[in-house]
């Protein structure tokens, strides 16, 4: 519209200009119209007239002068007016279109909030099944250590073996490697599917800037300027959060594994603490069961001498007994 108004403004000024020249003209052939006549009129003298006309064409150009110098002063009244008409909406046309900048900013900033308080996001859904199958299957392998560690019982004095205990001890640490190896690789797993939370969060930042872009209200660097210090905060804090929370569980399921390790060493140590215990007690039962039965055959043997020969001389009957005193005894 204001193009248009300054090509008509251009249009207007050329066609004044063209009717002061044509005025111009047409004054010109009016003044030769009368200077003929005034020339033939007798009580005139030519530099009289001519003097006249003079006066009344320096008039005139004049009049035209004034006539130019009130289009050009028009022109400039009429250019100045478009111009600080196309100003005035010029200011307020950017004002607009900051106002509508600015809200679809921040409707953009809403989105990217709300995308990234969602619970896909916070609390993944893959990542929580994982999580549920690994609290399944760390029931189960504690389940079947508990049943291992039960079967101790089966292996303690006076049922034992060295070799049996070892062989339990071994099945032990392997059970316990066995839940290490799957805490780690459940870990392994978690993070994977955590890298893909984070790209889908980086490629949705990446749809914001394309979006601002495709807007045509926006340059390159300004979506540069709301994603990057903005969005990229976002996702880094919310992958420092996940960072954290990742290394605490690493750090305690290495704490529980070197515990169990501890445990498991500390407890095979008790038993065989135990058994030594028991065979050295067994050995000293078992020295003092022989000097009983050396001290009891001994007094056996004695006995059976004493009984063997009397005092007394006499004789000594089948059951033992001094005869002599038996006859007394009777008689």
């Amino acid at each position: 519209i204001f193009t248009q108004q300054k090509q008509e403004i251009k249009n207007l000024d050329q066609e004044l200009l063209a009717l002061e020249v044509s005025r111009a003209e047409k004054l010109k052939d009016v003044l030769k119209k009368y200077v003929d006549i005034i020339e033939k009129t007798a009580y005139l003298l030519k530099p009289d007239v001519y003097r006249l006309i003079d006066k009344e064409a320096m008039a005139m150009n004049q009049a035209l002068l004034g006539n130019r110098r009130a289009i050009a002063q028009l022109l400039v009244n009429l250019t100045e007016a478009t111009l600080q008409q196309e100003l005035d909406n010029r200011h307020r046309w950017q004002g607009l279109v900051d106002a509508w900048k600015a809200l679809k900013k921040e409707a953009l900033q809403q989105s990217f909030s709300e995308f990234m308080a969602s619970s896909n996001i916070q609390e993944p859904p893959a990542v929580q099944k994982e999580l549920e199958e690994m609290l399944k299957n760390q029931e189960i392998l504690q389940r079947v250590r508990l049943d291992h560690l039960c079967t101790i019982c089966d292996l303690l004095p006076p049922n034992y073996s060295k070799n049996q205990l070892t062989e339990w001890y071994d099945t032990l640490t392997s059970l316990n490697k066995q839940l290490d190896n799957y805490h780690m690789d459940c870990m392994t797993l978690v993070r994977f599917l955590y890298e893909k939370i984070w790209q889908d969060c980086l490629a949705y930042v990446q749809d914001c800037k394309k979006q601002l872009l495709d807007w045509k209200a926006f340059s390159e660097a300004e979506a540069e300027s709301l994603v990057n210090p903005t969005f990229f905060l976002m996702v880094g804090e919310f992958q420092s959060k996940v960072e954290k929370k990742l290394e605490l569980l690493d750090s305690s399921f290495e704490a529980l594994a070197k515990q169990t390790e501890l445990q498991s060493a500390d407890l095979f140590r008790y038993f065989q603490e135990a058994v030594r215990l028991w065979e050295g007690h067994q050995s000293v039962l078992l020295s003092q069961e022989l000097e009983l039965e050396k001290r009891i055959e001994q007094h056996r043997q004695k006995h059976n001498q004493e009984n063997q020969v009397p005092p007394n001389g006499g004789r000594v009957g089948s059951c033992g007994l001094d005869l002599d005193c038996c006859c007394r005894l009777s008689d």
